[in-house]
């Protein structure tokens, strides 16, 4: 009897202990279901901080009541993605040139995924690799009217750089009512834009590359170039480089720069509204109250001919990473690719690639000169010192055009050689650049951003030391591109037809200082117009990722200056001469002029150490600041002051 009480006291606790588990057990899953999200800011700095959220807060909230993460990556789900994430490709939302489709499709769509406007919901995608793909999903759900969208910060890439969680499970919801509440304020079209175009408080932002930008054909657009009057924000500009989004007040500057006042009307647009989509999510972060996508963009845009669209008259000179690795892979033996665009030549067309900087290998060695050639290079490419060209210290003069010839021919360059020069100096790629046009090179190429440029696009370089394979040069130099010191002395009194463009620093310009260690004469010449510093470091000439500006800013910057062309596309109203210390600034600035079209521009290639000074060497000479030679004034006229 015992046994039997005992027995069933036993069973009595083992059932209540189990019952007791499974109801613990169900109110911890029910606890977790019904947590409500707590998304936090990635920054408190941005007037509408709460649509960029934290990778921590995303973390903790994951299984959290009503919150749906997107993966809007169009590759990579499969293989791993942020827990319980359903996937998302924006490429079944729209048609490539039309835009959104219909919205009873995108509503049956979107309640297939499972999705309801009061959901809470956090998008990511693998930031610049999705050229915006996150913000195209942010845009359309706010255009269809959901209030409660979030982009994660950092993404994927951040997201994994970082070491959180991941799945590989394949995360599907129960299928829903999705009933939009359309806000077609916030989707351009082209008619409103045309529309809008010249009013003083509309801007058209366009987020492409610099290639597509200047006239390009890269996805198959009608036409290439921009919307007139556009401003150009790259979309990989809205990134730092974990890929999280850039600051507020990085934004702030960017936006400032470019004209793009909270103020004004802004649409932005690219190629079919993808890049742009996350201008508009940048947009409204940063408190932006009339704004709109393009979503069918410059492909639909494009193929209306009565529409306006403007692009750089020589846009083929610059060329991007892609052209170039089309180039090298068209001509390698046996290939069967397609040649790169704007390229009209056969298999057997010799072509060179050249790294330009100062110095040779020895000084490379002995540590005087830049030695990025050694330590990285396009395939095939050739140093190139910039004193084979020039007759060395301390004048660095052009040398004449007999020895230019044979300097090239040394090079392996021919007329009708395709030559590709890039550097990591904008100024030294664009003084080889005039300087084999000058010599009569018939097809010279500027890669824009050189090598940082080339890697970045994924491509690899090489260490190996290529030499050239010397030729004789038979090509006829260009006049009309160079101003010789006789020529400009002939023409600086002349400002009702001439003006001379002086491209150094402004301390330059006022004589504070000669801006070269090697040369003691300060000034300016009269008349000259300072058109800012082109070097380098120059904002006004140069992007901060170290490719070339917009040339339409440029055009801008030498209009104010009443540098213009108001009769002939292809004529300033009045002939330009561009001037620096030495040629190397002016050269880049001509490089502007020529890839818009303008025709009636010199670069005067001795510049001020050429106007101000007569060199004489004399070996007893030891003074400063150049032992061996003399420098007398030269007896032509200067300026100094403002």
């Amino acid at each position: 009897m015992r046994k039997t009480i005992i027995s069933s006291m036993l069973l009595f606790l083992v059932v209540a202990i189990s019952c007791t588990l499974i109801s613990c057990g169900s109110s911890s899953d029910n606890k977790i279901k019904s947590r409500v999200p707590t998304l936090l800011p990635s920054s408190t700095d941005f007037p509408n901080a709460g649509l960029l959220v934290s990778a921590d807060s995303v973390q903790k909230s994951l299984g959290a009541k009503g919150l749906v993460v997107i993966d809007a990556r169009s590759s990579g789900y499969e293989t791993a993605h942020i827990p319980k994430a359903i996937n998302l490709k924006f490429g079944d939302f729209f048609t490539p040139g039309t835009g959104l489709l219909p919205t009873t499709t995108l509503e049956a769509k979107l309640g297939q995924a499972g999705l309801t406007r009061d959901m809470t919901i956090v998008i990511y995608d693998d930031t610049t690799a999705s050229f915006g793909a996150a913000g195209r999903i942010f845009w359309m759900l706010e255009y269809l009217g959901c209030d409660d969208v979030h982009i994660l910060d950092g993404g994927w890439d951040k997201w994994v750089a970082d070491n959180r969680p991941t799945e590989t499970k394949i995360n599907t919801l129960p299928s829903a009512t999705f009933t939009a509440s359309v806000n077609r304020s916030i989707k351009s079209t082209s008619s409103h834009i045309a529309y809008r175009l010249y009013d003083n408080d509309f801007v058209v932002v366009d987020n492409r590359e610099d290639e597509e930008f200047i006239g390009w054909q890269l996805y198959g657009e009608a036409r290439g170039g921009h919307i007139p009057g556009a401003v150009q924000v790259p979309y990989k500009w809205l990134f730092n480089t974990d890929k999280t989004t850039k600051t507020y007040h990085d934004l702030r500057l960017l936006l400032k720069s470019k004209g793009i006042s909270p103020d004004k009307e802004v649409t932005a647009y690219c190629t079919v509204g993808i890049r742009s989509a996350y201008m508009y999510f940048v947009l409204r972060l940063m408190g932006y109250q009339r704004i709109s996508n393009y979503d069918a963009s410059i492909v639909d845009w494009a193929s209306k001919t009565d529409l306006p669209m403007e692009k750089a008259s020589r846009f083929s000179t610059i060329v991007y990473p892609m052209w170039v690795k089309s180039l090298i892979d068209y001509h390698k033996t046996g290939s069967t690719t397609a040649p790169p665009p704007e390229y009209p030549y056969d298999r057997s067309h010799k072509y060179l690639i050249f790294e330009t900087q100062w110095g040779s290998f020895e000084d490379m060695a002995q540590g005087w000169a830049d030695n990025s050639y050694l330590i990285g290079h396009i395939p095939g490419a050739i140093h190139s010192n910039s004193d084979i060209y020039e007759n060395g210290y301390p004048r660095w003069f052009l040398i004449p055009t007999a020895e230019l010839y044979a300097a090239m021919g040394n090079m392996g360059i021919t007329a009708d050689t395709t030559v590709v020069v890039y550097s990591n100096s904008r100024i030294f790629a664009a003084r080889l650049w005039w300087i084999l046009k000058y010599g009569g090179v018939k097809d010279v190429r500027f890669l824009n951003g050189g090598y940082e440029a080339w890697t970045d696009a994924g491509f690899a370089g090489e260490t190996k030391i290529n030499d050239p394979v010397p030729t004789t040069y038979s090509g006829t130099v260009t006049p009309a591109f160079i101003a010789t010191t006789d020529h400009v002395f002939s023409k600086y009194t002349d400002t009702a037809t001439v003006q001379i463009l002086d491209t150094r620093t402004g301390s330059e310009y006022a004589g504070i200082i000669s801006g070269y260690s090697y040369l003691a004469a300060k000034g300016r010449i009269p008349n000259a117009i300072w058109a800012n510093d082109a070097d380098d470091s120059s904002a006004v000439y140069n992007d901060p990722d170290g490719t070339l500006r917009s040339y339409t800013e440029i055009r801008d910057v030498w209009q104010a200056l009443g540098v213009k062309s108001t009769v002939s596309s292809n004529l300033f109203d009045k002939n330009v001469i561009f001037y620096c210390g030495g040629g190397y600034r002016s050269s880049l600035t001509f490089l502007y002029a020529y890839l818009m079209g303008y025709d009636n521009v010199r670069n005067y290639s001795d510049g001020w150490a050429g106007w101000s000074t007569t060199y004489i060497e004399d070996p007893n000479y030891t003074e400063p600041p150049t032992p061996g030679w003399l420098q007398l004034p030269s007896g032509r006229p200067f300026l100094t002051g403002w």
